[in-house]
This record gives structure tokens, C-alpha cells and sequence, in this order.
């Protein structure tokens, strides 16, 4: 039970950081602004439109995973600093323990902060739709775009505690996790469509069994960011998991879970490698 003791410590003390607490404040308030800016009094409130257009370009692509990178990165790295790890592996913990229950602990207390934080503007907007103030607010588009950026949060969470595991500073690991956020969201484009052209190129994709479009779509869902809105997108226009693209959102399902598994492990690796 050693990797849930830890799982449900790094919960609560996260839980319970100031941190979390403006973030929630700061996730309100923005969820509330961009309400108000797209509901009109007296007109057809567009919940979809609301997520898919404001909430998520502006606050789930590029907030949620920077957030998960700062709640992250210095998970093992801090207490190594610290040299309260020393202290926790002399308890039952295995150092698999320790990284996989920061994941977990970590990654769970992001997503009640997203769902805190989408909650009281949730609140308001049915309310102002009961009171006729506003018209078909969709309860349940709102609730289920939450869970994906909660997985996206989960997500980069992962990630930046596979950083931690395999940094000796917090400073490494804080740059690891910004490069790896920069990468996705700001590089993914420009560096995949320079790899594409240059290894058409260079006839490195003929022998594939796939067009090099094929694999320029792979690569695009391959990006957690990507993948997300992909998904939500379906999820906001009642085609999640139907129609022509189902490939492409099973795909980007596959690596949504290995960016959540394969960081860690890489940074299990190195810190089991690592003499404290």
C-alpha cells in the first residue's frame, strides 16, 4: 500500500498549497469572464461554442498544461533538494512508489482544481438559464469538456514529474518541463512539418507502408494538446468515437495514456540509476 500512502500525503499537501487555491480563483474567474463575453441577456447561450472557441484555446491549451508543469516538476526533484526523500525511502517505499504516487497524488489534486474551477461559473450559468436570463445552457457539455482538461492537466503532470525523477535539481527539472511545454505548445507544428519534409525529402518515408500524410496526422494527434482538443471537439459535437476520424481519436487516446506513462518510466529509470 506504499505507493497510495504517498499518492493520498502529495493530495492533501497539494490540495492545501495557496497555490491551488488561486488557481481555482484564477480558473473561475476566467471561465466566468468568458461566459459573460459569449451570453448574451435574453439570447441562445452556446455552450459548445463557449468551450470549444474562448474556454479552450485560451485557458485549457495553454494554462492547464503549464499549470501541470509547475504542480510537476518538483515532486521528486524538491524533496531531493531537500534531502527528505532520503528519509522517505527509508520508510517501505519503493522509488517506483515514489514517482508513480506523485503521478497520481499530483494529477488528482490538478483535476479537482479544474473541477472546482469550473465549477461556480457551471453554478451561475444554470442558475441565470432557470432564471431566463439565458437560454439552453448544456450542462452536460460543460461537465464532460471538464474531465478533458483535467486529463490534459493529468497529462503534463506525468510529464513534469518524469522530469523531477530524473533531474538532481529542481532547477533541471523545472527546465525540462518548460522545454517540453514549449515544445507542444508552441514548436509541435513547425518542428513535425520540417521532420515530415525532410524525410520526404530524403525518401526515408517510400519504404513506409503509410503515406507521408498518414503519418503527418499521427504526429499531429501524437501531441497531448493536440489530441485533447481533437477529442473534445468530437466530444462537444456528438461525434466522439464515430464518423470517419475514429482512427484518429483511438490514436489520440493511445498517446493521451503514453505521455501519462512512458515519462515516468523514463524518469523511474534514471532515478533508479541515481546514487542519493
Amino acid at each position: 500500500m506504499s505507493l497510495p500512502a504517498i499518492a493520498e500525503k502529495d493530495f492533501h499537501d497539494t490540495v492545501r498549497s495557496r497555490g491551488m487555491l488561486i488557481l481555482v480563483a484564477l480558473f473561475s474567474l476566467l471561465v466566468a469572464v468568458f461566459a459573460y463575453v459569449f451570453a448574451p441577456p435574453g439570447e441562445q447561450f452556446a455552450t459548445e461554442f463557449l468551450l470549444s472557441a474562448a474556454v479552450g484555446p485560451f485557458l485549457v491549451t495553454t494554462l492547464v498544461p503549464l499549470v501541470g508543469v509547475v504542480v510537476g516538476y518538483n515532486a521528486v526533484s524538491g524533496e531531493r533538494e531537500s534531502g527528505s526523500l532520503k528519509l522517505l525511502l527509508s520508510l517501505p517505499h519503493s522509488r517506483a512508489d515514489v514517482v508513480f504516487g506523485k503521478v497520481v497524488g499530483r494529477g488528482a489534486a490538478l483535476s479537482l482544481a479544474v473541477f472546482s474551477g469550473f465549477l461556480l461559473p457551471a453554478l451561475v450559468l444554470l442558475a441565470l438559464s432557470q432564471l431566463g436570463y439565458i437560454q439552453a445552457f448544456n450542462v452536460g457539455s460543460y461537465l464532460g469538456y471538464t474531465v478533458f482538461a483535467a486529463v490534459l492537466g493529468v497529462v503534463f503532470v506525468a510529464i513534469a514529474t518524469g522530469c523531477s525523477a530524473a533531474a538532481s535539481t529542481q532547477r533541471r527539472a523545472l527546465i525540462g518541463g518548460v522545454a517540453i511545454y514549449v515544445l507542444f505548445v508552441m514548436l509541435w507544428g513547425a518542428v513535425t512539418g520540417q521532420f515530415l519534409n525532410a524525410a520526404g525529402d530524403a525518401g526515408l518515408l517510400n519504404p513506409l507502408p503509410v503515406s507521408q500524410q498518414q503519418i503527418g496526422v499521427f504526429l499531429q494527434v501524437a501531441n497531448p494538446i493536440t489530441g485533447v482538443e481533437l477529442l473534445s471537439n468530437a466530444f462537444l459535437s456528438g461525434r466522439l468515437f464515430s464518423g470517419e476520424v475514429v482512427n484518429h481519436q483511438v490514436s489520440a487516446v493511445s498517446m493521451l495514456v503514453f505521455w501519462t506513462i512512458a515519462p515516468p518510466l523514463v524518469g523511474l529509470w534514471k532515478f533508479d540509476a541515481d546514487d542519493l
